[in-house]
């Protein structure tokens, strides 16, 4: 399970894990939050119709519950955003990311090692041969910017 920034594609957290559940899916966004939310805040979350993230209507329900990650992603503001059914292309940046991950992963050690070269070493044609990890401090520089350009009124 992993969470990945939009613009720059950096994985901000993930884990290896048999089964992920919404408790660990919760626990992976809290520590985006702990990580990066005090310099940007997680606007929307993008994922898939899996039971960790989304709570179905069942038989005889006449409103779909909430699960616990959805409650969890309300309680902090930010946006659910589902992908459509049975439709992965709009979740593509992950499902590239799985793709890549499942290609690369034997040749490192430990999860970490291959997020650190995923981040910090591999470049992406997408990034105009950039990594994440360099673009998710440049995109952030540029946010920076422009609310201190908004604020000061320059």
């Amino acid at each position: 399970c992993a969470v990945l920034d939009d613009a720059s594609r950096k994985i901000l957290a993930g884990r290896e894990d048999t089964r992920i559940s919404g408790e660990k899916s919760i626990l992976l966004v809290k520590e985006v939050l702990d990580n990066y939310g005090y310099i940007r805040r997680i606007r929307e979350i993008i994922t898939d119709r899996g039971s960790e993230f989304y709570a179905t209507l069942k038989k005889g329900q006449l409103l779909k519950g909430q699960s616990d990650f959805e409650k969890y992603l309300e309680k902090e503001g930010i946006k659910h955003i589902l992908c459509r059914y049975k439709h992965p292309q709009t979740n593509g940046k992950i499902e590239k990311w799985f793709d890549t991950y499942e290609r690369h992963r034997k040749r490192f050690k430990t999860f970490e090692e291959f997020v650190k070269w995923y981040n910090e070493v591999r470049v992406h044609e997408s990034l105009d041969l950039e990594t994440p990890e360099r673009v998710f401090w440049l995109k952030l520089q540029e946010h920076i910017f422009e609310k201190a350009v908004k604020l000061f009124g320059w």
